[in-house]
Parts: C-alpha cells; sequence; structure tokens
C-alpha cells in the first residue's frame, strides 16, 4: 500500500473513527484524552494523504523518505550503456550542483542530469544540447528527481530511441518560501539567475553546446509560467520552450506578488501580451509547445488564449489532456511527449542523424499559424484592424473566458 492510496486514506479514517467512539466509550479521563488525541491526530494525517492522493506528490514510500531526509541517492545511478538497439540498458547520471550567480548575486544548489554518451569514449568530444527544466511554487529542483522522475525518463527515451542525449539542468527559482517566479524583482534578480548565471556555470562546468538554438527551457505550472516568460523576454537565448499547465499572465500567479504590484514591470513579463506583439516573420523565435489539462479550465483556457495570440506568426503544437487536473499524475504523464518533441527542435543536424528517433515525429497536435485574414475573422470588430491588434483580441477574449 502506497502513500498515494485512496485505501489508506479510508483506512485513517476508519481508525480514527474507532478512536472517537473510544473516547466516547470509555470511562476513565485518561483513556478519555488518549483517544481523542490519537482521532485527532490519525484524521490529520488521513487529510494529508488524501492531498497526496489529488497532487500526486509522492507515489511511493521512498519518495517521501528521500524529500523529508534531503537525500536522493536511491534515484540516482552511475552512467553507463551504450545506445545499441532498443533496450539497451541506459543510465545517465544525476548529480548536485551549486550554481553560484555572479550577475544575479543568487547563488543555489540544483541538478544536473548527463546522459550515458556524455561518459562514452566516442562523444568525447561532443557538446550537448541543454534543456532547463523549472519546477513549480511551491516546489524544488528535486521535484524533477522524486515527483517526475526525469532521469529515468530521459534514460527510457534514450534506450527506445524516442530522444537522443541533453543535458538537463534543473535549478531553483524560489528561495525558501518566496516565490521568485524567475522574474527580476528588487531583493532577487530570479530572471538573471536563471538565463544568464545558471548558463555561464553550466557551460563553464559541461561539456554543453553554447549556441542558443541549442538551448531549451521548460516547466509546470509557475515553472511554465517562466519557460513561456523567459523565452519571449530573450528570444534570441532560447531554441524552444515546453509549457505544462503554465500562466500567462502575472496576475494569474504568484508572478504579480513577486514583481510587487509594478504594474509597468508586469507588462514586462506578459507572456499573453508578449506574444501578441510579435508579428509575422519576426527572428529568433524560439519553437514552442504546451499541454493543458482540461481538469482545470484556468490553465487550459490560459494555454488556448496564449496560441491565440500567436495565430500567424508561428505553428504551437498544443496537447490537451482530457479531465486531467493541475497535478504531477497529469505532468509525468505528459513530459515523456515534451521532451521527445524537446531533442527535435534543439538537437544539431549532426547528431540528429547520429541518434535518428525512431518513427515519425507526431504533428497531429500541431495547431498551425493563420494567415492574417484568416486570424482576423475569429474576432468581431472590423476586417482592416492590424493582425497584432486582432491577435490580441482573441487572446484576451479567450483568457476572459475562465474568469
Amino acid at each position: 500500500m502506497e502513500p498515494d492510496s485512496t485505501f489508506l486514506v479510508v483506512l485513517l479514517l476508519v481508525i480514527s473513527s474507532g478512536l472517537v467512539y473510544a473516547a466516547i466509550r470509555f470511562r476513565p479521563l485518561a483513556a478519555k484524552i488518549a483517544s481523542g488525541t490519537g482521532a485527532l491526530a490519525i484524521a490529520a494525517v488521513a487529510g494529508m494523504v488524501a492531498v497526496n492522493v489529488y497532487y500526486g506528490y509522492y507515489q511511493t514510500w521512498s519518495q517521501l523518505s528521500s524529500d523529508f531526509s534531503g537525500s536522493y541517492s536511491s534515484f540516482t545511478t552511475p552512467a553507463r550503456g551504450g545506445r545499441t538497439g532498443h533496450g539497451a540498458n541506459l543510465h545517465g547520471r544525476m548529480q548536485t550542483v551549486l550554481f553560484p550567480g555572479a550577475a544575479s548575486g543568487i547563488s543555489r544548489t540544483g541538478y544536473v542530469y548527463l546522459p550515458p554518451q556524455y561518459f562514452q569514449a566516442k562523444y568525447a568530444h561532443v557538446r550537448f544540447p541543454v534543456l532547463e527544466l523549472l519546477h513549480g511554487s511551491p516546489g524544488s529542483p528535486a521535484n524533477w528527481i522524486v515527483q517526475i522522475n526525469v532521469a529515468g525518463i530521459m534514460d527510457r527515451l534514450l534506450s527506445q530511441h524516442r530522444a537522443g542525449p541533453m543535458i538537463v539542468v534543473m535549478p531553483a527559482f524560489n528561495a525558501g518560501r518566496h516565490f521568485g517566479e524567475c522574474v527580476d524583482a528588487p531583493g532577487a534578480k530570479n530572471d538573471t539567475y536563471i538565463t544568464r548565471d545558471v548558463r555561464q556555470d553550466v557551460l563553464a562546468k559541461f561539456r554543453a553546446s553554447a549556441d542558443p538554438a541549442q538551448w531549451g527551457i521548460g516547466g509546470y505550472s509557475s515553472g511554465g509560467y517562466c519557460a513561456a516568460n523567459l523565452s519571449l523576454r530573450h528570444r534570441g537565448d532560447f531554441g524552444a520552450a515546453g509549457i505544462m499547465d503554465g500562466y500567462f499572465r502575472p496576475t494569474d500567479g504568484p508572478a504579480a506578488a513577486a514583481l510587487h504590484g509594478n504594474r509597468a514591470v508586469e507588462a514586462q513579463n506578459d507572456p499573453l501580451t508578449s506574444a501578441a506583439d510579435l508579428r509575422p516573420g519576426v527572428s529568433p523565435l524560439p519553437a514552442l509547445w504546451l499541454s493543458a489539462a482540461t481538469g482545470t479550465s484556468k490553465y487550459a483556457r490560459g494555454a488556448e488564449a496564449f496560441v491565440a495570440a500567436l495565430h500567424g506568426v508561428e505553428a504551437v503544437t498544443l496537447v490537451h489532456q482530457p479531465g486531467a487536473g493541475h497535478n504531477f499524475y497529469a505532468w509525468r504523464a505528459v513530459i515523456p511527449r515534451m521532451l521527445a518533441w524537446m531533442w527535435t527542435a534543439v538537437a544539431p543536424p549532426d547528431l540528429r542523424v547520429q541518434f535518428p528517433i525512431a518513427g515519425p515525429v507526431d504533428r497531429s497536435q500541431v495547431v498551425p499559424p493563420l494567415s492574417p485574414s484568416a486570424a482576423s475573422s475569429l474576432a468581431p470588430g472590423p476586417r482592416s484592424a492590424s493582425p497584432v491588434a486582432t491577435r490580441r483580441s482573441v487572446a484576451r477574449a479567450v483568457a476572459r473566458a475562465h474568469h
């Protein structure tokens, strides 16, 4: 029986009810107090387990133990194996890394996944593409190790020839209970830390590509907002962005508080507005992949508004997860697709030749860009309106629908 078991919740509630009955029936005061205290404690634990069942934080007792102890050695393995065929025994290496930020003045610990090929003599001179993965709020980089198991997923994708070798970097953008949301604000330059400092530290410590087109950024929830915001704020720095259940306006999440309600700075960190301001043919522009859990309308409508804002500018891959919630169950289910897509977006041609994927790339979920005339037909108003103004009106109409 694992910690995400509904049966465990029921069992704890039954035990708590039994203790309440005992507190009523027992005559000795000490027995009543002990039974009542036990009933309250177990009921509280049942509540915590119920929350875990809903959000999917911990699926195994080892995950729970590692998170409480702060030791994640059981989720890391030494790199070994080669890519010789389907089912090859591949294991990358997960490392704990200190990222001291020279430009931001921030110094935090994160994690780096190195693919098995990184340690093989054949690829000793290869500089690998990089993906920065950003967690949610509240959260930490360890969520990618424990709750998501990104190392195991990458190993499996490599073995199945669904992706090639990438360095995966998992930095922290929050400090304790302070939600930084990857923005530069008084007291914490998290944008600078993620986009400049972490990159420079990775380039200094690992054989990572220095080509911005070979850097991707992705995340879930607040990390999804970060991926959307930073990839459009720094369009020349990222070749691709993967956004899982992100929000797209500062006021829709913790970013507004991180920016202290400063409207001018909020406007500079508004992915929805940034997307609507883009003009057809603009370059450079990162490739974009989105997933949206339809069980939480806020995030689904936000993703649709973001896609609407990009009509006429770029084709976007949008994956709907019917009935899924805003939780780790949804993100664990969809991240293999995002990682496989990310490889095709950031890998250089020579590596794509050495590591061809098995089968064609799934394009069935791609939402193509509309022509300015087609985009204008989606919104009310005069047909002479500019494409930028039209995309803005469409995106805002979609975004307002969830309020």
